[in-house]
């Protein structure tokens, strides 16, 4: 439960840190969803979208440049080959996997949820026509709901819930060799 509440509170300073640059587009879902139901500029979609992917892929190379040296003693002291199905539970480091008992249909059933969700409570939140007045609280209660659903389904899945958050940092993780 701990990393469900210190991920929502990361993305809460995260939408405080890029609101007023960006309007806090962190995930190429809520890019897509802004442009389709709240009037999103078509133009800057796609420029968005591969900035939300590249960033992800830096902040993996630079988990993995400042931990380089413990993801080495790790694979060590545990006789591990990276790159076979043992290291990927050192490669979950970067990104999100399904837990094993649940198969592909029901992990995608459940990030197609929890992303909805996610999405439907922050045109809620951004609406000024709903009564709720938009203010500087909107992040808290993203962060928040992004704990309460890490808590709830991140189990399942993991709770990427950003495309952005799971193929940048895999793909890193592949060319670091996890494969």
């Amino acid at each position: 439960m701990e990393i469900s509440i210190i991920w929502g509170l990361g993305v809460a300073m995260a939408i405080y840190l890029t609101a007023g640059v960006s309007g806090a587009h962190l995930n190429p879902a809520v890019t897509i969803a802004l442009w389709l139901f709240a009037c999103f500029e078509g133009r800057k979609v796609v420029p968005f979208i591969i900035s939300q992917f590249a960033g992800a892929f830096c902040a993996a190379a630079l988990v993995y440049g400042l931990y380089y040296n413990l993801f080495l003693d790790y694979e060590t002291t545990h006789h591990m080959i990276r790159g076979s199905v043992e290291s990927l539970d050192l490669a979950g480091i970067f990104s999100t996997y399904p837990n094993p008992h649940i198969n592909f249909v029901q992990a995608f059933a459940v990030e197609m949820v929890i992303t909805a969700i996610l999405m439907g409570v922050i045109l809620a939140l951004t609406d000024d026509g709903n009564g709720i007045p938009r203010g500087p609280l909107a992040p808290l209660l993203i962060g928040l709901l992004i704990a309460v659903i890490g808590a709830s389904m991140g189990p399942l899945t993991g709770f990427a819930m950003n495309p952005a958050r799971d193929i940048g940092p895999k793909a890193f993780a592949w060319l670091a060799g996890w494969g």
